[in-house]
């Protein structure tokens, strides 16, 4: 078959979105997916698992499903061939069993159940906390505010990006670090220390996503400088980190989403 009729991962992931709406807005995402606990004593949550396990595939395919089952029963049936085309993962070991193995580790992180639609599984997405249970759209509280509902917005852009597309170019580390950093107010302090027990990702992986996410420019880093008496050299120091395009404030506040 000549290349020209052949999809590209790009269009495939494009037409996927496009099915579930999502063409020109963003995927919302509980931050327990990131962290869970009061704020006085955070616990990782199942992202510690994933980036532990050097999954970038179990991670890009789990994101790609949040993006597409955009509405109740939140869920997708689509071929095997399909989502490895989307993940960019095709040739001969792109197989059904290669994408079943992925949909058995999300099903064992708790993300995901599956069923069968005809030939097809059909997977639902599940709490992005881990419990295993029932998914709902998190801004869609029916007049409740919870702390658990708080949640971030990942960009389309993260998949179409005209010049970049982040979620086949940017490494496990950076995209870890990328969430939590969505997660966040402008202008955040990650102490690299704190890595491991706020996310459940070592002090290495948090720098090695933070650097590559500055050598790619989705991040500015401003260093600041406070005075401490005590303390060795007689001051400490701060890194305070921005979201650039297309991750801004101003991008992810302009995005209106369907509740569905």
């Amino acid at each position: 078959m000549r290349t020209e009729y052949v999809a590209t991962p790009r269009e495939t992931v494009e037409e996927l979105l496009k099915t579930a709406g999502r063409l020109n807005g963003a995927v919302p995402l509980r931050t327990e997916f990131l962290q869970q606990g009061p704020q006085a004593e955070p616990r990782p949550g199942p992202l510690a698992a994933l980036v532990r396990n050097g999954d970038r595939r179990g991670f890009d395919l789990y994101l790609l499903l949040k993006a597409i089952a955009s509405a109740p029963p939140f869920n997708s049936h689509r071929g095997a061939a399909v989502w490895a085309r989307a993940l960019r993962h095709t040739g001969v070991t792109a197989t059904d069993q290669t994408i079943s193995k992925i949909w058995n580790r999300l099903e064992k992180y708790r993300l995901i159940k599956r069923g069968r639609h005809g030939r097809l599984a059909d997977v639902t997405l599940l709490r992005e906390d881990g419990s295993g249970r029932r998914y709902t759209h998190p801004g869609d509280k029916n007049g409740r505010s919870r702390s658990e509902d708080r949640y971030l917005k990942l960009p389309v852009d993260y998949w179409l990006d005209a010049e970049d597309e982040w979620s086949s170019t940017l490494a496990l580390p950076a995209k870890a670090v990328l969430l939590i950093g969505l997660s966040l107010s402008p202008n955040f302090v990650l102490p690299i220390e704190k890595a491991k027990p706020w996310y459940g990702i070592s002090a290495d992986t948090a720098q090695r996503g933070i650097t590559e996410l500055d050598r790619r420019g989705l991040v500015k880093r401003r260093r600041t400088l406070k005075k401490a008496p005590l303390s060795p050299k007689g001051f400490t120091q701060e890194y305070r980190h921005t979201l650039q395009s297309p991750f801004t404030v101003d991008r992810r506040a302009s995005i209106k989403e369907d509740l569905q």
